[in-house]
């Protein structure tokens, strides 16, 4: 009897960190996506009003992104390239449903994909548009989540 108890406690705390360090791992991944999910949003609610600089101050110096119709993954100089030449027009029109799909994570690094309806272009005009959409957001060193990489596509 002495030995199974001695078992058991042995097992309880080995166990015991265990189990806990899996239940934090849960709670700062439901933690993590709901951060990322709503920066994610916040970044087209401000799109329509302020173009890309929500999007632009929530990015690493590092991100490279690749927006549908373009030929190549671009730096975050060529977002803020497109910011200050006018390219967005603000406030605007746009209209943007977006819809959760995953996200996955690791260590400081998230993944999240989620896909969009456009049912208005920023001129006004309506529209039948649908994108799938990859971001990878990793933890700055302020514990500060910046989307490092971006990729998105038209679907039918």
């Amino acid at each position: 009897m002495m030995i199974r108890l001695a078992v058991l406690a042995l097992a309880f705390t080995v166990m015991g960190p265990i189990a806990m360090s899996q239940a934090q791992s849960a709670k700062e991944y439901e933690e993590a996506k709901e951060i990322v999910w709503a920066k994610e949003q916040a970044i087209y609610k401000a799109r329509s009003k302020t173009g890309l600089d929500y999007y632009i101050a929530n990015s690493s110096p590092n991100y490279v992104g690749w927006p549908p119709g373009t030929p190549k993954p671009s730096p975050i100089s060529q977002l803020k390239k497109n910011q200050e030449s006018g390219l967005f027009r603000f406030p605007n029109s746009e209209k943007l449903d977006l819809h959760f799909d995953d996200f996955a994570m690791h260590g400081d690094t998230g993944v999240i994909y989620y896909n969009t309806h456009r049912t208005m272009l920023p001129d006004g005009t309506e529209v039948d548009q649908r994108y799938h959409t990859i971001h990878v957001w990793v933890k700055d060193t302020d514990s500060d989540w910046k989307l490092m990489g971006a990729m998105a596509r038209q679907v039918q």
